[in-house]
C-alpha cells in the first residue's frame, strides 16, 4: 500500500508534517547559519540544508519536534521558548506526497554541536548570511531569503509537475 492509500485509508487525507530548523549566531562579521551537507536519505544528497530537519512524529507538536530533531542530529539541547517561526513551505515532493515543513529559527541552544547521525550528515559548517554555499536545497535558500526579506512566509513549491 503506497503513502496516498495510507493517507486516505482513514477517509480523510493526511499530509506529511515535518520541521526544518536552522541555527543562527551573530559574529563580527555578521549572521552566520549552521548548515547541514546531506548524505545517504535519498533526497537531495550532497547538498546543503538547514542545521537539522525531521518528520513530525504522532502526539509531537512540531515545536518538539524541532527540540528532539536538533537533539538528535546535531547534539544541542534548545528550550521551546528559543524556537522562532519562520515560515511553512506546503510541498509536493518528488513522490507525489504533499508536505507541510514547518521552519525554524534558533539563536539560544546548549551543548557541543557535532554530527549525531554520521550516516546522514556529511558535514556542519558555519555559512555566512551573504554567502551560503551554491548546492543548498533551492526550498531552504528561498525560504532563508524571504524570511531576511519579508519575515514570516509561506510558500508553495512542486505544485507545477501535476499540470
Amino acid at each position: 500500500m503506497n503513502n496516498s492509500t495510507n493517507n486516505r485509508a482513514a477517509g480523510r487525507f493526511r499530509t506529511i508534517a515535518a520541521v526544518l530548523v536552522l541555527l543562527s549566531r551573530k559574529t563580527e562579521n555578521g549572521t552566520e547559519y549552521l548548515l547541514q551537507k546531506r548524505q545517504n536519505t535519498g533526497f537531495a544528497d550532497g547538498m546543503w540544508d538547514f542545521s537539522a530537519s525531521g518528520h513530525v512524529e504522532g502526539g509531537e507538536s512540531m515545536i518538539m519536534t524541532v527540540c528532539r530533531e536538533t537533539k538528535e542530529e546535531i547534539n544541542v539541547d534548545i528550550l521551546p521558548e528559543d524556537v522562532e517561526f519562520m515560515g511553512l513551505l506546503h510541498e509536493l515532493g518528488n513522490d507525489g506526497e504533499p508536505r507541510f515543513l514547518g521552519c525554524f529559527k534558533v539563536n539560544n541552544y546548549s551543548g557541543e554541536i557535532k554530527i549525531g547521525e554520521p550516516e546522514k550528515i556529511a558535514e556542519l559548517k558555519w555559512f555566512n548570511e551573504n554567502d551560503l554555499p551554491d548546492n543548498i536545497i533551492d526550498s531552504r535558500e528561498n525560504a532563508l531569503r524571504r524570511f531576511r526579506q519579508d519575515g514570516i512566509f509561506y510558500q508553495e513549491s512542486g505544485w507545477d509537475r501535476q499540470k
